[in-house]
C-alpha cells in the first residue's frame, strides 16, 4: 500500500485527474490510445503493419507514430481495461502506479535472489520503486516504465546458477526463469527506446560476470540457451526498430550535439531534486535545468557504501596472514597510493580532475592517462607484495558487488553526456558519451543522456540492499544472550529506520495533479476528459465520412497542439496539428504559414489546402486576443468554407471547398 501514499491523492481520481502537468502526458494517453484501439485490427490482418506506424496526427506525413515511443509494451498491458472501459485517463493512471510497484517488486526478486535476504531485498525494493529521481520523471511515462529490468537481470541470474542446481532451480525451472528473464527484457525494449539502447549493454556484461564468478564461462549449455534468448530478444525488437529508421531516413531525424548536451545530467544534478520533493524540494536545488534533477536519494549511497566497505574488509580466507613489518608498511603506501589515484582517476575522467596544496605540496590530477597508469602500477605492486590484497581482490572480483559498483559509476559518468560539466563550467574529464553518438546505430537519435539516471538508481539499489544484508549479519557477542537480543533488535531498528528514510527522501506529497501550461494563446482548461466526454465537436468530427482530415485553429501554438493530438483519440480522424518528439518538415512549414494567415492570406491558404485537410476546427475561446479568431472565421468564409455547426462552447466547425 505504500504506493498509495506516495502517489496521493491520485487514488481518488484514477478515472480523471493526471499526475504532473498536461504535456508529455497528453502525447502519451494518444499514443497508449492509438496502440490499444488498433491492435485488434492489427492481429486480425485488417491494418497492415506500415499503416500502425501511420497514425491520425501531423497528416499527410507518414510514419507519425515513429516521431516518439510507441509504447507498445505498456499498451499490452492496458489492453482489458481499456476495452472494457474506453477511459485512456484511467489506463494511463494504472500503469503509472504500476511503475512504482512492478519496479519495487523487480528490485526485490533480483536482491533476495543475489543475496537470500528479506530485509535486504525489501530496501533494494524500496530504493528502486521509490527513487526521488521518479519525481522528476513524472510526466514521461516511458522514464517511469522502468520496471522490467530488474526482472531481466533476476530471470538471467536465476538461469546461470540454474545449471548447477543453485538457487532452488534446476532443469525446466532454469529454462523458465530464463523465459521469464528474456520475456522483461522485450517488454523493456517495447516500453521505453532510452533503456532499449542504455540498458542493453549492462544485461550481457551481468550474465558474463555471473557465469565467470561460478566458474561456467565453458558451459555450452548456458551459452545455447543464451544466445537463443538473444535471437529472440531480437527478433521480437527489430520490426519496432525499421519504421525508427525508416523515420530517420525519410525526415532526417538527429539529435544535435548541442540539443544532447543541453539534455545531459551535470555533476550538481545529483544534488539538485525535483522542486515536487517533500523533504528536498526546495533545499537541494544547485543546478536545475531540463531532465537535470537527478537526485537518487543520500541513504542509498551510504548502504552502498557499508556494503563495499564490507566485501573489502571481511573475510576468512584472508586471516592469518600476516607479512614482516617492512612488507607492512610498504603494503600500506601502496594501498594509500591506490586509494589516491583512484580518487584521482574517477575526478580526471568524470569531474576533469583537481589541484590541490597539502602543507605547502601542490598536488595535481589532471590527466586521465596518466593517472590511469599510475593507478595500475600501485595496483599490480600492491597484489605482489601483499598475499591478503590478491585473497581479497580475488574475492571481490567475483562478488555481484564489484559488478553494480562499477555499473553505478558508468550510469553516472554516461549521464553526463558527451560533455561533463560541474554547474555552468566544462570539465576536461572524458565524455563517454560521445563515442556512443558518434559511433553507436540510435544514440544520435534519442536526446536525454540523463534518463541514465535511472540505471545507476537500479545499480544503487543492488548495492543498498548489499549493504543491508551486511548490516543485519553481523556477528554479537557470542557470549551474552542479552546482547545478541539488543544487537538483532538494533539491526532490525536500523532497517526500519533506512526504510522510513528512503520513502521520505522519494516523497511528493501530495503529488502534483493536472498542472496547465500555456505558450502565447490562451490557456487551456484545467481538464482534459476521456474519449467519451470529449469537447462536442470532437463527436461532429468522428462523424465525418471516411478521408476527411482536420485543421484544428489556433495553429502551432504547442499547449493547444498536445490538446488535439489527446482529443484525436475521440474521433481517429487524421488532423494535420501534431505535437511529438520530433516535427516533419511540412508540419513546421504549415505553421510558419497558419499561425499568422493575415501577413500572407493566400499562402497560408494554398497551405491549408496542400495539407489535404477538408474541414477545419476553430476553437474561438483559444485564442489570447478574441479579434484573432474573428480574422480566422473571415479568411475561412472569404475562401468558400462552409460552416457547419457551432457549439456552445465556442468551437466550431467548417467545410472546405
Amino acid at each position: 500500500m505504500i504506493f498509495l501514499v506516495i502517489t496521493w491523492p491520485l487514488v481518488l481520481g484514477l478515472g480523471r485527474d493526471v499526475p504532473g502537468d498536461f504535456g508529455d502526458s497528453l502525447l502519451n494517453m494518444w499514443i497508449l490510445a492509438w496502440d490499444a484501439e488498433h491492435l485488434p485490427r492489427l492481429l486480425t490482418g485488417a491494418m497492415s503493419w506500415a499503416q500502425f506506424w501511420n497514425a491520425n496526427i501531423f497528416h499527410p506525413s507518414p510514419l507519425a507514430l515513429a516521431f516518439s515511443e510507441h509504447l507498445f509494451g505498456q499498451a499490452l498491458q492496458i489492453l482489458p481495461v481499456y476495452w472494457l472501459t474506453g477511459n485512456i485517463i484511467l489506463c494511463y493512471n494504472l500503469l503509472f502506479v504500476s511503475t512504482f510497484v512492478l519496479s519495487a517488486l523487480g528490485a526485490y526478486l533480483l536482491v533476495h535472489d543475489l543475496t537470500g535476504d528479506r530485509r535486504a531485498a525489501f530496501i533494494a525494493g524500496l530504493v528502486y520503486g521509490f527513487l526521488p529521481y521518479r519525481i522528476a520523471s513524472v510526466p514521461h511515462l516511458q522514464v517511469m516504465s522502468s520496471q522490467w529490468m530488474p526482472f531481466a537481470l533476476w530471470g538471467l541470474n536465476r538461469f546461470v546458477a540454474g545449471a548447477s542446481g543453485a538457487s532452488g532451480v534446476a532443469g525446466a525451472g532454469s529454462y523458465r526463469a530464463l523465459a521469464l528473464g528474456t520475456a522483461a527484457l522485450v517488454m523493456q525494449n517495447w516500453s521505453c527506446g532510452y533503456y532499449l539502447l542504455y540498458f542493453a549493454p549492462f544485461a550481457p556484461l551481468f550474465v558474463i560476470h555471473r557465469m565467470w564468478a561460478a566458474k561456467k564461462l565453458a558451459d555450452p549449455r548456458i551459452w545455447s540457451g543464451l544466445i537463443g534468448a538473444a535471437i529472440v530478444t531480437l527478433a521480437l525488437t527489430l520490426p519496432f526498430l525499421l519504421p525508427y529508421a525508416s523515420a530517420q531516413q525519410l525526415f532526417g531525424f538527429e539529435r544535435p550535439f548541442g540539443e544532447v548536451v543541453q539534455f545531459s545530467a551535470n555533476v550538481w544534478s545529483y544534488v539538485t531534486a525535483s522542486e515536487n520533493l517533500w523533504l528536498f524540494g526546495q533545499a537541494l536545488r544547485y543546478y536545475p535545468h531540463g531532465e537535470g534533477e537527478t537526485f537518487l536519494g543520500f541513504v542509498p549511497w551510504i548502504l552502498a557504501a557499508l556494503a563495499i566497505a564490507n566485501l573489502l574488509l571481511t573475510g576468512d580466507s584472508a586471516r592469518g596472514l600476516t607479512p614482516p613489518l617492512w612488507r607492512r608498511a610498504l603494503i600500506w603506501l601502496l594501498a594509500v597510493a591506490v586509494a589516491t589515484q583512484s580518487i584521482g582517476v574517477v575526478s580526471a575522467v568524470i569531474f576533469g580532475g583537481f589541484d590541490i596544496n597539502v602543507l605547502g605540496v601542490p598536488i595535481r590530477a589532471r590527466s586521465p592517462q596518466r593517472l590511469i597508469w599510475q593507478f595500475v602500477v600501485a595496483a599490480v605492486l600492491l597484489l605482489a607484495f601483499s598475499p591478503r590484497t590478491r585473497l581479497v581482490a580475488a574475492r571481490a572480483a567475483r562478488s555481484p558487488i564489484v559488478f553494480f559498483a562499477i555499473a553505478t559509476v558508468l550510469a553516472v559518468w554516461l549521464s553526463l553526456g558527451p560533455r561533463p560539466k560541474a554547474g555552468d563550467a566544462l570539465m576536461s574529464g572524458f565524455g563517454l558519451y560521445g563515442v556512443l553518438y558518434d559511433y553507436l546505430p540510435g544514440f544520435n537519435g534519442v536526446r536525454v543522456p540523463a534518463r541514465y539516471a535511472m540505471l545507476a538508481g537500479l545499480f544503487l539499489a543492488v548495492l543498498a540492499g548489499y549493504g543491508v544484508a551486511a548490516l543485519v549479519r553481523l556477528k554479537p557477542d557470542a557470549t551474552s544472550t542479552s546482547n545478541n537480543v539488543a544487537s538483532g533488535l538494533s539491526r532490525t531498528l536500523a532497517t526500519a529506520v533506512a526504510a522510513l528514510l528512503i520513502l521520505i527522501e522519494g516523497a511528493a506529497i501530495p503529488m502534483e495533479m493536472n498542472r496547465t501550461w500555456a505558450q502565447g494563446e490562451a490557456t487551456p482548461p484545467a481538464r482534459v476528459y476521456p474519449a467519451s466526454q470529449a469537447p462536442p465537436v470532437y463527436a461532429s468530427v468522428a462523424a465525418l465520412p471516411a478521408g476527411s482530415a482536420i485543421t484544428e485553429f489556433p495553429f502551432g501554438d504547442a499547449a493547444w497542439e498536445i490538446r488535439y493530438v489527446y482529443y484525436a483519440a475521440a474521433h481517429w480522424q487524421p488532423i494535420t496539428n501534431g505535437y511529438s518528439g520530433g516535427f516533419p518538415p511540412d508540419y513546421q512549414a504549415r505553421v510558419a504559414r497558419l499561425q499568422n494567415v493575415a501577413a500572407n492570406p493566400e499562402a497560408s491558404w494554398q497551405s491549408l489546402v496542400d495539407s489535404g485537410s477538408t474541414h477545419v476546427v476553430l476553437h474561438s475561446n483559444a485564442f489570447a486576443v478574441p479579434a484573432d479568431a474573428e480574422v480566422i472565421r473571415t479568411w475561412l468564409t472569404a475562401h468558400d468554407a462552409k460552416l457547419l455547426e457551432q457549439f456552445p462552447d465556442g468551437d466550431t466547425l467548417f467545410a472546405l471547398p
